[in-house]
């Protein structure tokens, strides 16, 4: 008898569906440089991600090895039809391969891997269940010519350069609401006709081309990413009348509260408790292999790590119609920046800032991590005022960051970046401490400490000229400015040393 949930057929019964097959790509590269025990627990991961992904579309899992898997996809009563969902599936599992891929360069930094990535190949056909039995033990397979083609696919996949290699007769078999970017056409020597693919990249629901309705979630500890997001000084600009909001299962989007090249960030009421949620979402198709999407699915893994008071908190990721999103908590007090404003803020409450982003860092820095774009529009507040470090999207570990030597390689704001920024060479937790002085005497003052037309000059000032003079009333901080703003980082305060620093002084009245 098939299974009643899965839309499994009995065996010997002839029924079209769809198959799914994944491979790992150059998986022999990582088995021979990662021991048996650390590969486990990798692959058990990564087959845990996908299986959740497999049960949630109701496939079957028809087959497994150590890099390969073979998911079928019937029609089950009151769902989706079979195509449709085996493309969901295949969407999610890219993703996957993008935090796969993370947590391996997280967790063994010193090897040089290739890229983890996985190859997809989706075909529709006639398919049949059989069983072959042993003594009282019996095993199902699935057989058919579909199978043979969707393993094709997904060989053939790392030939074209795709993630997710799509039949014709798939795509017809799903009807409206698919995007595809690329076509072509395989062969091999056994196929009597070659195969037209095309390279898919959405799976919008309705004519009208309305969300994807599945949505990845993952288990708390998954690892992932990196791009900077948004500008958070655009928060609370509402999306114009009529504008599209994005659907995504479990949350209902209200409106548009901040937009940059790379990502849009919604506010959500979330379903089940009709608390507010902020949706970050990047731009970008899930099933292209690109370095922006790789870094936005590392600012989720940099950011799942730290548990702080003053660091912003996450809660899920997932990925629906051509973006991933990251679900984060809603700062309804916006951005610094627009607290600060062109007059600066009180003595008061700018050290009671700074003394909360600082002991937010040491836990940042204890974990190795580096923000790398401190500015006033990266520090949120909570409706209670309480000041809030977040946009990891160009933050790194402390063993990646890289020598670039390149002015023009700047990742930081150029008027808070600290010297070895604008010099392009290395960086450590210390460049956080310069870039966090930047923003107190901006608290201060209202002024940005360095100005200029270019962004060589501002640079300049940053390498050669002396810290910033604060107004009288607050002299008596000027040489703790000087110790964070030290030209010289091994003259700076490290977060630790800083925030020791600051317990020696009398909080304001």
């Amino acid at each position: 008898m098939g299974n009643e949930n899965s839309g499994e057929p009995a065996c010997n019964v002839p029924t079209r569906a769809t198959v799914v097959s994944i491979i790992i790509r150059d998986f022999i590269h990582l088995t021979e440089r990662v021991s048996a025990t650390n590969l486990a627990g990798l692959m058990a991961s990564y087959y845990a991600k996908v299986g959740a992904q497999v049960e949630q579309q109701q496939g079957v899992l028809t087959s497994i090895s150590n890099h390969g898997m073979l998911v079928t996809f019937f029609d089950v009563a009151g769902a989706d039809n079979h195509a449709r969902r085996a493309l969901r599936c295949a969407l999610a599992v890219a993703l996957i391969a993008y935090q796969t891929r993370f947590l391996i360069r997280q967790s063994f930094p010193e090897q040089d891997f290739d890229r983890f990535g996985v190859g997809v190949g989706i075909h529709t056909g006639e398919l049949v269940f059989a069983e072959f039995s042993h003594q009282a033990e019996g095993q199902r397979i699935v057989c058919g010519h579909a199978v043979s083609i969707a393993s094709l696919l997904s060989v053939k996949s790392k030939d074209l350069d795709w993630n997710v290699v799509c039949s014709e007769q798939t795509l017809a078999e799903v009807g409206s609401g698919i995007s595809t970017r690329r076509r072509g056409t395989l062969g091999a020597d056994w196929l009597k006709d070659p195969v037209q693919v095309a390279e898919v990249v959405v799976v919008r629901e309705g004519e009208a081309g309305d969300s994807m309705d599945a949505t990845l979630k993952l288990d708390r500890g998954a690892r992932s990413g990196m791009y900077r997001a948004f500008d958070p000084a655009m928060l609370g600009n509402e999306s114009e009348q009529g504008e599209d909001l994005p659907k995504v299962p479990g949350y209902r989007c209200l409106k548009a509260v901040g937009r940059g090249g790379m990502s849009s960030v919604f506010l959500a009421e979330r379903s089940s408790d009709k608390v507010l949620m902020a949706l970050k979402f990047a731009d970008g198709s899930v099933s292209e292999d690109s370095e922006v999407l790789y870094r936005f699915v590392e600012e989720y893994g940099l950011l799942e790590q730290v548990r702080h008071p003053h660091v912003l908190q996450i809660f899920d990721q997932g990925v629906t119609d051509d973006a991933l999103f990251i679900v984060m908590e809603y700062l309804p007090g916006g951005t610094l920046k627009q607290r600060i404003g062109k007059q600066g803020i009180s003595g008061k409450e700018a050290w009671r800032v700074l003394r909360e982003i600082v002991h937010a860092l040491v836990e940042v820095h204890e974990r190795g991590i580096i923000h790398r774009d401190i500015k006033p529009e990266n520090i949120m507040l909570r409706e209670d005022g309480a000041a809030v470090l977040g946009d990891f999207g160009v933050a790194r570990r402390m063993h990646e960051v890289r020598m670039d030597g390149r002015l023009d390689a700047i990742v930081a704001t150029p008027y808070y970046m600290s010297p070895e920024q604008a010099l392009g060479v290395a960086e450590d937790d210390r460049t956080d401490i310069y870039s966090m002085g930047a923003v107190f005497y901006n608290m201060l003052t209202g002024r940005k400490p360095y100005t200029g037309d270019t962004l060589e000059s501002i640079a300049q000032q940053h390498l050669r000229a002396e810290t910033p003079k604060l107004q009288p009333e607050y002299q008596h901080w000027q040489p703790l400015l000087d110790g964070m703003m030290a030209k010289d980082k091994s003259q700076r305060h490290s977060a630790k040393t800083l925030m020791a620093h600051l317990n020696t002084y009398p909080a304001p009245a």
